[in-house]
């Protein structure tokens, strides 16, 4: 009996030691970070300056890989269903938070299907509108918008995206009766309230600044103002207080995830962030890095799951 009992505890000393190993000697082997969009856009950005440093950092490649379609769902799938070693991550949005109540195809469990690692970056949306329309403040603006019920219309990215939902609230908020457009890219939507075939956009903050002569910018959905964009007012501060709509981006990965590794990302992740040359192309797209513990990222998700499903409910959305 006895000697069952030390080969028992001598498998589980040895064990433990060859899971400490691996973690410490994390990673030897090429990494990806999954991007479910195609290249050239925000996400495709912000993962390439990621990667970029975790390469620098832990002495391996950290390689995006793009993998776009269904709104998300491949490439975030992808990594739900991935083996959890930590060679297989994800670069996600904050509006996978709301994607089971728009999207029906929706398969994973936000909280349960991935491991946190860190936060990445946070940005605002910005409230533009064609600049023929006769308002020049966000209260004049919903004034307007309240005399043409059914007429006034509005450009999203598609069902779920922060756009989308940034519209949502507004017009929620508001109680203005608007007729979304969809839109595949910014850059289309915004050139279609350049010349007047919409009324207004939720807008990324570079698009918002390459335009900024040719529409009218009147507020970002943050609840304080961008530094790209300082005499842009918050909403809060454009007469809707309780109006907030943030963007950010984060690390996960697949659920089961050691916690070695984990720790291992996030602190590289953390020290990546507070390189000045990162924080420079950061700043000049419109956002600002941020790292966060696990706990906390989480805490976030679950904190705007509950967000976006009152949205939902109080809009009468249903997923399609």
């Amino acid at each position: 009996m006895r000697d069952a009992r030390r080969v028992f505890l001598l498998t589980a000393l040895l064990l433990a030691c060859g899971a400490a190993t691996a973690a410490d000697d994390y990673p030897v082997k090429p990494v990806r970070i999954i991007v479910a969009a195609g290249p050239g856009g925000g996400d495709d950005f912000v993962a390439r300056q990621v990667a970029n440093g975790l390469s620098g950092l832990l002495g391996q490649q950290f390689i995006v890989e793009n993998r776009p379609g269904a709104g998300g769902m491949i490439g975030q799938t992808f990594v739900a269903k991935s083996a959890p070693d930590g060679y297989t991550l994800l670069l996600a949005g904050g509006s996978m938070a709301g994607a089971r109540y728009v999207n029906a195809s929706v398969t994973y469990d936000l909280l349960k299907d991935f491991t946190p690692i860190s936060m990445v970056e946070t940005s605002p949306f910005v409230l533009v509108i064609n600049s023929s329309l006769p308002a020049r403040s966000v209260g004049e603006f919903i004034a307007l918008a309240r005399s043409r019920p059914g007429k006034i219309t509005y450009g999203t990215l598609g069902a779920g995206q922060i756009p989308y939902w940034s519209a949502l609230l507004f017009n929620r908020v508001a109680k203005i009766d608007g007729v979304e457009v969809p839109y595949k890219g910014a850059a289309e939507a915004m050139l279609d309230v350049v010349t007047g075939r919409i009324d207004y956009f939720f807008s990324p903050v570079i698009n918002a600044v390459s335009s900024k002569d040719k529409v009218r910018v009147l507020a970002v959905t943050t609840r304080v103002r961008s530094s790209t964009l300082p005499d842009v007012p918050a909403m809060a501060d454009a007469g809707m207080p309780a109006y907030q709509m943030p963007a950010w981006r984060s690390i996960m990965g697949p659920a089961g995830m050691k916690p070695e590794i984990v720790e291992i990302l996030n602190r590289a992740i953390a020290r990546s962030l507070g390189n000045e040359d990162l924080r420079e192309r950061f700043a000049k797209a419109g956002s600002t890095p941020e790292a966060s513990s696990p706990e906390d990222l989480r805490k976030r998700y679950e904190e705007w799951i509950e967000i976006f499903g009152k949205i939902a409910k109080e809009a009468g959305i249903k997923p399609q």
